[in-house]
């Protein structure tokens, strides 16, 4: 069924109302003009605005506002406004990480890195029945067999005994510099021998890969055969990115912002062989769009330049102006949704705009931290309550988003590949926002206290007793706003309120 055009409105490119190849997804203004009209005519005096993942292609948008837009109109009086903005991020990673997967050069390069890595750190593998096994001790053939599993190294413990003398000293290393002088000698010797005693793996490398794969590959390793398309890499580049990644993984577990073993392993070595084209600049791609339809226009010549989100405030205080009451606005920002929102306070802020809302609720918010503490913490006066439905830790690590090459949520790729800084803070990670180490500070106290506020967080799964307004089951990153669970039986509960 069809959702009528006063319930959505699409950001086309560059967060203007441009038009795209299909007239299904293209909005104008005078069809937001036809909604407040609506609003006046019926004497309707509450709004909610929902901002719908921005890692999905329109069409899952659309679907996506259809269920919000049937909640929402049958058991609130409320009315909605989806904006669909398009990306389509989520399945080009998805597919990408796909590539890699099946890449030899790919499997073999973890297995190095896991051998190295993982002896300097202590790594051991636990089986079924609690059996331990030193990865130093592993064979190759052993390693390969682990990362067949749905999630390699998931029970793995690290023997403090066993681990390199560099590294237990690490740990009181403050200096990049300092770290660099005590371990970086060992691990440079160690794979140099390793590599260099593996044709195997040599030839894996200088062989020519698929033009697929070739496409991810980062350039500052293929040199020259770049522009060929073949992925060649030599066998001292091949050194090069070796001891990188594996310098980062061990950095990252000194400074507890590991994402467990393996998965660490994987976020390094996608950042340096093939995370320059991988969805990082895509990642940005949305942020941008986020920011962008909030962008000032003086709504004169072709409408298509226009911004949308900023026409749509304009229409809003345009309403309370000329009827003389308040609109209500409750805010709702699904996973990147919540960027949307934090880029709509800034823009109320840098434009000194006295617009107030009621509710914000964000659902697995793909914000950073930082972004969150600017925007919306430094402007408590624009808002009545808010609320974030997310998952515990230990859910979001079961929400596997490709099963044995990434075994970890959409937040923790957000954090650990797509974002520049390694562990990027997202509010939505449990891990973020408790304020225990190394997650300290002025930031995260703030955001730690503000969340200490009884119901301002309610964390997947709840329970049974749990109260209207307070329930969530998702147990995976996109099923916040599914029918199957009920975090959109607590969204209407607190319109209602």
């Amino acid at each position: 069924m069809a959702l009528s055009r006063n319930n959505y409105v699409n950001v086309g490119k560059e967060g203007t109302f441009l038009k795209g190849n299909d007239p299904v997804f293209n909005s104008t203004p005078q069809e937001i003009d036809q909604l407040f009209q609506q609003l006046k005519s019926r004497n309707q005096t509450k709004i909610v605005l929902y901002f719908h993942g921005g890692l999905v292609p329109a069409h899952d948008g659309m679907e996506t506002a259809k269920r919000i837009v049937r909640y929402v109109e049958k058991d609130t009086d409320a009315h909605p406004l989806c904006f669909i903005w398009e990306t389509g991020l989520s399945k080009t990673v998805a597919h990408n990480l796909e590539i890699a997967e099946k890449s030899e050069f790919f499997k073999k390069m973890i297995v190095k890195v896991i051998k190295v890595a993982g002896k300097k750190l202590g790594i051991e593998a636990v089986d079924k029945i609690g059996n331990s096994k030193g990865v130093e001790t592993l064979k190759e053939k052993e390693i390969e067999d682990e990362l067949k599993k749905g999630e390699p190294f998931e029970n793995y413990q690290v023997n403090v005994s066993s681990k390199s003398a560099s590294v237990i000293d690490g740990e009181t290393i403050k200096s990049d510099a300092e770290l660099k002088a005590k371990i970086l000698p060992e691990i440079e010797a160690e794979l140099e021998e390793e590599i260099e005693s593996d044709d195997d793996f040599k030839n894996i490398a200088a062989k020519e890969k698929s033009e697929e794969e070739s496409k991810l590959m980062n350039p500052e390793y293929i040199g020259a055969e770049a522009a060929e398309g073949k992925g060649i890499i030599s066998a001292a580049k091949l050194i090069a990115a070796s001891v990188k990644i594996t310098y980062n993984v061990i950095k990252r577990h000194i400074q507890k912002t590991d994402h467990d073993f393996y998965p660490t392993v994987v976020e390094e070595i996608l950042r340096e062989i093939y995370v320059s084209n991988i969805g990082n600049w895509l990642w940005g791609s949305m942020k941008k769009k986020a920011a962008d339809m909030w962008k000032p226009s003086d709504f004169t010549g072709d409408y298509q330049n226009w911004h949308v989100g900023s026409y749509v405030i304009k229409k809003i205080e345009e309403y309370q102006k000329e009827t003389g009451k308040p609109l209500t606005v409750d805010l709702v920002g699904h996973s990147a949704g919540s960027i949307v929102i934090c880029e709509l306070f800034k823009k109320l802020k840098s434009d000194k705009i006295d617009l107030k809302f009621r509710n914000i609720m964000f659902f697995a918010p793909a914000c950073r931290c930082d972004l969150f503490d600017e925007a919306i913490l430094s402007s408590p006066e624009r808002f009545s309550t808010f609320r974030i439905f997310t998952m515990k830790d230990e859910f979001e690590k079961q929400d596997h988003l490709v099963k044995h090459v990434y075994p970890r949520s959409l937040l923790y790729l957000i954090s650990g590949i797509l974002e520049e800084e390694r562990d990027a803070h997202i509010l939505g990670l449990q891990r973020h926002i408790t304020g225990n180490k190394p997650y300290v500070g002025d930031m995260f106290t703030r955001i730690k206290t503000f969340l200490a506020d009884e119901g301002k967080i309610v964390y997947s799964k709840s329970d049974d007793t749990a109260l209207g307004g307070f329930k969530t089951g998702s147990l995976s990153h996109g099923g916040f706003d599914d029918d199957k669970e009920t975090t959109l039986d607590s969204m209407v509960y607190i319109i209602n309120q």
